[in-house]
């Protein structure tokens, strides 16, 4: 979840069926990093980042922080033809010794026909902290675009970046991160993987 850590996987379908997403369970080995998704907000309209904002005090800014999310999910291909695609959730790393000691493992989640990611979805600590307040990491099945909701100084909205592998910026970020202690070995492998895609062209 985007702010809790997930030790209940039936409390987590519930949240995401309250919001109107269907947990289809966790996707491991994906490699595609959820910490490398989670960074897109950091790129610029150049490499191709993608942003629908609505200002804090819109009184209508769920309803458009909904519709400017479906927007950029459709018109870049987040949702397969299933309307599948992977949401980051935040689970305790092995070995954890507190509740700061967590990872983000990809969710593989269906968008049903009735759902609310910016309201319902951030209230119940699914796609955020509070209603209204997004703050989730998502992905395309195959890592083709990245989609990141979040809270900015006077506005709320989703950034999205298609072609996320062949950024320069974020391929430098991951390299760095390649056996870090800070890093569990799945989060490793998916970068290596990740970073054995197709460079930029």
């Amino acid at each position: 979840m985007g702010w809790q850590v997930v030790v209940n996987t039936e409390i987590l379908a519930q949240g995401m069926k309250d919001c109107g997403l269907r947990f289809l369970g966790f996707r491991r080995g994906t490699g595609i990093p959820p910490y490398i998704a989670g960074m897109i907000t950091s790129c610029h309209p150049d490499q191709g980042r993608r942003d629908r904002t609505v200002a804090l005090d819109d009184p209508a800014r769920v309803p458009k922080a909904n519709a400017g999310w479906l927007e950029l999910a459709t018109e870049l291909g987040l949702l397969s033809a299933a309307r599948q695609f992977l949401l980051s959730i935040s689970v305790p790393s092995p070995g954890a010794v507190d509740d700061t000691d967590v990872e983000g493992v990809w969710g593989l989640v269906e968008l049903l026909e009735d759902w609310d990611i910016m309201g319902a979805g951030c209230a119940v600590g699914i796609t955020g902290s509070r209603y209204g307040c997004p703050a989730f990491v998502m992905s395309a099945l195959d890592g083709s675009v990245f989609v990141q909701g979040t809270v900015w100084q006077d506005a709320i909205g989703t950034v999205a970046l298609p072609d996320p592998h062949r950024v320069r910026s974020l391929r430098d970020v991951a390299r760095l991160n390649v056996g870090k202690p800070y890093r569990t070995a799945a989060e490793n492998e998916d970068t290596l993987t990740w970073l054995a895609r197709q460079d930029e062209s």
